[in-house]
């Protein structure tokens, strides 16, 4: 009875769908983002950001470094809880606070809109989408979604 048992959780376990998501957690958010650099892509393009992709450094003091074609801009970044935010230091850029879904090797940004509530999470319309630079994941290869 125990072998049938085992059986069954690991044929369950089987089942479960390859693409499973991962909201970050606070110690998540900072292990994924302190001292790394993250090639980006905006779900959408973003007039005066430079472009659709972007690169972003997030240093361990808490400062960050953004550069996208000829436009770069600085700022802050911190974790609070399951958010993460980030400020920038150029005024045409907008400060936002995103939970943030790990799935095979991206990370998903959501924006918290201003009532509090996670934009796009359930739909799956996610606002950026990042990996760490250095790796490889399925989601370097994808492009823009309209």
């Amino acid at each position: 009875m125990r072998f049938l048992l085992i059986g069954v959780i690991f044929l369950a376990g089987s089942f479960a769908p390859a693409t499973a998501q991962t909201l970050l957690s606070d110690a998540s958010l900072r292990t994924a983002f302190s001292g790394k650099t993250h090639i980006s892509f905006y779900r959408r393009y973003v007039e005066g950001y430079g472009g659709v992709y972007f690169e972003e450094t997030y240093h361990a003091d808490k400062t960050l470094t953004y550069i996208s074609g000829d436009v770069s801009a600085g700022g802050q970044w911190g974790v609070e809880g399951d958010v993460i935010c980030f400020n920038y230091t150029a005024p045409f850029m907008v400060s936002a606070c995103f939970k943030v879904v790990h799935q095979n090797g991206c990370f998903y940004s959501y924006e918290i809109g201003p009532t509090g509530a996670v934009l796009g999470l359930e739909t799956g319309e996610w606002w950026i989408r990042s990996y760490i630079k250095g790796t490889d994941p399925a989601c370097a290869q994808e492009g823009l979604i309209s």
